[in-house]
Formats: C-alpha cells, sequence, structure tokens
C-alpha cells in the first residue's frame, strides 16, 4: 500500500473489515473518549445521558432524512455530533459539513473538542492525515471524502455536495438567511436516498429556522414514569395537573409561601423547597440525584405529533434531565421578579430558550392604553409640589424642527412611576421655564440628539442637561460598579460629542428595548406606570403610533403605523433609559455563554 492509498477508504475497507453495524452508542462506548474540556471525561457512556439513545439509532436508520434536537444548553447537545462524525467517518463515510454560528465557535470547537476526539479515536486515528495540505484545524481530507467545518455565512454554504449535514445552534440570527443554502447542499444526495442532515439547537424563536425544523418532525419529548402512578409523565419544567380545571401547577413546584404577596418570589425558599410534581396524580419526587437516576432508568420519548413524514424526526429535552431542580427554579423566580422590577421580558426568554429549550413567542405589542390610570391631577403637581415617596423626577425632551415634545415624571421605589406632565413646547425659553416651574436638575434633564445633534449638543452644553441617542444596537458591555463584572446593559456609557469649546455628554441607548418596557409597563404588567386622570390625550395617541412587527425571523421592531406622530413613545422610552442609567430600573440583561 503506498503512503496516501490508506486516505482513499474508510478504515473497514482498508482492513478488510465489514462496517460495524452495533448501535452508534454501543460503537462509541468502545472507541470514542471524551477530552478534558467535557464535564465527564474519559470513555463515552450514554447510560450518562440515555436521551441520546433514540436520537442515535434516528441517525443510523436509513429512512430518515433530518434529525432536529432541540436542548437545553450544557446538556450534551453537541456531544451527539461528536459521536457521530467518527462514527460516520469509520463505518459511513461520505462528504461532512458541520456549520456553527460563528467562526469563533469553528475553532474553538474543534481545537477543544471534535480533534482531539478524532486523535484518541483508534479507528479514526489510524485513517487520519498528517497536518499539512491534507489536514487543517478544520479540514480533513480523505481522499474520496473530507470533512470541513464552517461558520453560518453565504459562502460557505453554496459549495460542493455533502452527505452529512451538521448544523449548530440554527436559533441564531446568522442562521436564518443561510439555513436554507446550507440543507441544499444535500440535495444531491438526498436524491439517492443517502443524505443526513442533523440539526442541533436552544430554543430560539416563533417561526424562526429552529422552530420550524422541530415542527417538522414527529416532536418527541423526553419522559419518564411517575413511581407512584406509573404513568409516563414530560420531564418538563411548567406543565399542569391533567384534568384539572383550574391549571393547577404540575412539572417543578415549590413552598407556596415563596410566592410574595406583593407578586415577587423568595428565590431562595423556592430553590430550597423545590420538587416534582408528577401531572397525572401529584405524586412528588425530591430533587435528589435518585430521582435523576429514576428518571434515567425509565426515560422514553413520547410522539406529539403522529402526523409527522417518517424520514423526518425531532427530539425535545430540557434542562430538567440533569440540572438540579434548586438551581433551575431560583433562575425562574429570578426572571419573574426581574419582570416584576423592570417591566423586561429578556430573562424570561433566556430562561425559556436556554433551560427550557422552547421558541419564544414574542409579545404582540401594541399600546391601547387611552386615558390616565393614576389617582391625581395634572394640576396637583403643576407648581413643583412632590410626590409622595418620590427619590427622583425627570424631564425628557423630543426635539423637532420648530418645537419640542416634553414629558416629565417622578420615580418612586419598587420601582413605580407618575407623569406630571407632557405636552408640546415651542421655545426653548419655554422649555427652561417648565423645567424649573416643576423643580427638575440640570443633571436630571434629557434631550433626543437624533435631530440637529449639534443644537441639541449645545443646549446640554449650556444648560448641564445630557442627551440621549437612540439606536438600534441591543446592548453594551459595561462594569457593573458594585460588583466590579463585567455586564451587558441596553445603555452605553457615558459619550462626549465636542462642541464650542467644550464637551457635551450623551448616552447611546436600545430604543426597541426601551419601548418594549415601556409597551409592558402601560398595559398594566411589571411595574407600575401612571399617568394623571386628565392626562394629555395626545400621550395616548402617541403610544399607539408604532407597533413591534417582525421583519424577519427572530427580528422584531417597533415601527410607525402612524407618520410622525410618536412623540410621547420616544418620550416615554427616553424616560425608561434615565431611570435605567440612574438605577432606578435595575436591569440587565442577558450574559454571554
Amino acid at each position: 500500500m503506498t503512503p496516501t492509498a490508506r486516505y482513499d477508504r474508510s478504515f473497514a475497507s482498508v482492513s478488510g473489515a465489514q462496517p460495524d453495524r452495533s448501535p452508534i452508542y454501543k460503537w462509541a462506548r468502545k472507541h470514542v473518549e471524551l477530552p478534558e474540556s467535557y464535564a465527564v471525561p474519559g470513555k463515552f457512556n450514554v447510560e450518562l445521558s440515555p436521551w441520546m439513545i433514540e436520537i442515535f439509532d434516528a441517525l443510523k436508520d436509513d429512512t430518515v432524512r433530518t434529525v432536529t434536537v432541540s436542548k437545553s444548553i450544557q446538556s450534551g447537545g453537541t456531544l451527539i455530533a461528536d459521536v457521530w462524525v467518527p462514527w460516520l467517518i469509520v463505518n459511513q463515510p461520505g462528504p461532512i459539513s458541520w456549520t456553527m454560528h460563528t467562526d469563533d465557535m469553528v475553532q474553538r470547537h474543534a481545537k477543544t473538542r471534535l480533534n482531539p476526539i478524532l486523535d484518541r479515536c483508534a479507528p479514526v486515528a489510524r485513517l487520519l492525515p498528517r497536518q499539512g495540505p491534507l489536514r487543517t484545524t478544520t479540514e480533513i481530507y480523505f481522499g474520496n471524502f473530507y470533512m470541513v467545518l464552517n461558520s453560518a455565512n453565504l459562502s460557505d454554504q453554496q459549495s460542493q455536495s455533502i452527505r452529512f449535514k451538521i448544523n449548530d445552534e440554527i436559533w441564531h440570527p446568522k442562521w436564518q438567511s443561510v439555513y436554507s443554502e446550507a440543507i441544499g447542499r444535500v440535495t444531491r444526495f438526498e436524491e439517492a436516498g443517502t443524505s443526513k442532515v442533523l440539526n442541533i439547537s436552544q430554543g430560539g424563536w416563533e417561526s424562526d429556522v429552529s422552530d420550524q425544523a422541530w415542527l417538522a418532525g414527529h416532536q418527541a419529548e423526553w419522559s419518564a414514569a411517575c413511581p407512584a402512578c406509573g404513568k409516563i409523565h414530560p420531564l418538563n419544567f411548567r406543565q399542569f395537573m391533567i384534568g384539572e380545571d383550574d391549571k393547577t401547577r404540575a412539572g417543578v413546584v415549590w413552598d407556596p409561601k415563596a410566592h410574595r404577596d406583593d407578586g415577587t418570589f423568595d428565590e431562595a425558599l423556592a430553590g430550597a423547597t423545590a420538587r416534582f410534581k408528577c401531572c397525572h396524580c401529584g405524586h412528588e419526587q425530591p430533587d435528589t440525584d435518585e430521582t435523576r437516576e429514576h428518571w434515567r432508568r425509565t426515560g422514553s420519548y413520547v410522539t406529539t405529533r403522529l402526523d409527522a413524514p417518517e424520514q423526518t424526526r425531532s427530539y425535545h429535552f430540557e434542562a430538567l434531565v440533569s440540572r438540579p431542580m434548586k438551581l433551575l427554579a431560583e433562575q425562574f423566580c429570578i426572571a419573574e421578579n426581574e419582570f416584576h422590577r423592570t417591566s423586561s421580558t429578556e430573562a424570561r426568554r433566556v430562561f425559556r430558550q436556554k433551560r427550557e429549550a422552547r421558541a419564544w413567542i414574542e409579545p404582540r405589542q401594541t399600546i391601547a392604553i387611552t386615558h390616565g390610570t393614576g389617582d391625581y391631577t395634572v394640576a396637583q403637581f403643576a407648581n413643583g409640589e412632590r410626590v409622595a415617596g418620590e427619590t427622583a423626577r425627570f424631564m425628557v425632551l423630543d426635539r423637532q424642527q420648530t418645537h419640542w415634545w416634553v414629558e416629565i415624571g417622578a420615580w418612586l421605589p419598587a420601582p413605580e412611576y407618575r407623569q406630571l406632565y407632557f405636552g408640546r413646547i415651542d421655545t426653548i425659553d419655554q422649555v427652561r421655564a417648565i423645567q424649573q416651574r416643576y423643580g427638575v436638575p440640570d443633571s436630571c434633564v434629557a434631550q433626543d440628539r437624533r435631530y440637529k445633534p449639534s443644537d441639541v449638543d449645545a443646549d446640554c452644553l449650556r444648560f448641564g442637561w445630557r442627551g440621549l441617542e437612540g439606536v438600534r444596537k441591543k446592548t453594551w458591555t459595561l462594569r457593573n460598579e458594585a460588583t466590579g463584572l463585567l455586564e451587558n446593559y441596553p445603555h452605553s456609557d457615558v459619550l462626549f460629542a465636542a462642541i464650542n469649546g467644550g464637551s457635551a455628554p450623551y448616552y447611546q441607548f436600545s430604543s426597541n428595548h426601551c419601548k418594549d418596557i415601556v409597551a409592558t409597563a402601560v398595559s398594566g404588567e411589571g411595574f407600575k406606570w401612571s399617568c394623571a386622570s386628565d392626562a394629555n390625550p395626545i400621550y395616548f395617541e402617541h403610544l399607539k403610533a408604532e407597533e413591534k412587527k417582525e421583519l424577519r425571523p427572530g427580528v422584531w421592531e417597533w415601527v410607525e403605523v402612524k407618520q410622525n406622530a410618536n412623540h410621547g413613545l420616544d418620550t416615554a422610552s427616553m424616560m425608561i433609559c434615565i431611570a435605567v442609567i440612574a438605577g432606578l430600573v435595575r436591569f440587565t440583561v442577558e450574559k454571554p455563554d
């Protein structure tokens, strides 16, 4: 045999042996050794993650073309592909493409996980070329077939035909425009009946490609047997008692005393008392390793879509399969408390997508309020009178060509917002007069600088105000002064614009995010947002001038439905931004994984 001949055929054919037809996980038990970058290194053992067994069987089934795995983070989803790839190289060789959402993820995974697995797998190691033209970090050429790792960009998905296609984390926005191109690469092999597509993802957004891929399959839910009634129940964090009219909670439950009278949760008490309640009989199982071991022994998938095509399989398992209930209950309660304090759904979304592995359904937000809901009048505070319990007072200005729209409001603990004034003002002298009449400090006035920024900067320098600039960017990474840690915020650090020999301070902020909070609060959810009983009716018309719409899968933005009539919504979102910057609305968004 020549030095390069061993790269022309699979190990099975080179050695004269027949391909190993045992289940993938049994083959992997003998040949796949996980590196130290995995939490449990050493020989692969599917008994630790029995929810993978049926998935491996579907990957081996010649009649199945597409397998979609909807999984929680850190639950072994990518490990399925890490095990499948060496099995393919040895037992079912063909062109393999593995696509991740970023180049950084590709490089990191190849270096720390996949390549060490291939090197330690003896049947594969015999086939691997030396490092060089035939083998790089992300490409391996075996002669008549190859394996490549690439990122989710259009150019990488428009190349040669692929037999085995792995699409990793297809919830990511980058995937939404390239997924059809990616799966299109298996067309020739699909026509021959030999292709296979493996989709792996946490939860994404309703109707995005991850959601569509899950819905296209038989939607199998990982489940286990109740030790009391023997019936099979889904291993889902939240569910309800079957047959109960009042929708009594099942799944993970905790001491009712953890739900405080003000609507928030005692996170520690919820975590300390967390247990699992059967949706059939109400039997409760403790948060122990013995409970999770029972689930592993009795676990199986239950098909929830019986009319799915046989060639399309989809599987779902949540963090509950391996993560302690205590930690899940605490995270859930933290998310609910954040919503109560800030009216932001961000933490709720993270929990649903990453722990429950389900698509987030974006609220169809429109603002329909038509009148003030507060038990006070505009006149009560028109001359600077303080609201009982008031901790801060702000004024925000939406600058137009010939006038300003002005909103003034007071913030109370909890937090709670009370609007004191909204209206149109024609001159800068009148703006200053109303600021002084309502007793708003100069440092608590902010003006929108998207229109005539140089004039706004000059005002800010002259009066000691701040500028605000709403942008589409979602987050800025800043250091939390209390903890010293880097966190993501919906606004920038203070920036400065040079003007008239001085520097005018301003902030950029996520206008979409702040409008989300306004919509939630004004609708009566989250923290309290009230306007005077005789508040300016134009304000409520302005709030209805925009609607949140899906521009493309997973991308939602507020768009105007009434031209040049959204000034009240702009001032309200600026008011939220100031409150976040001032620490009155204590909010940070999702930290990167």
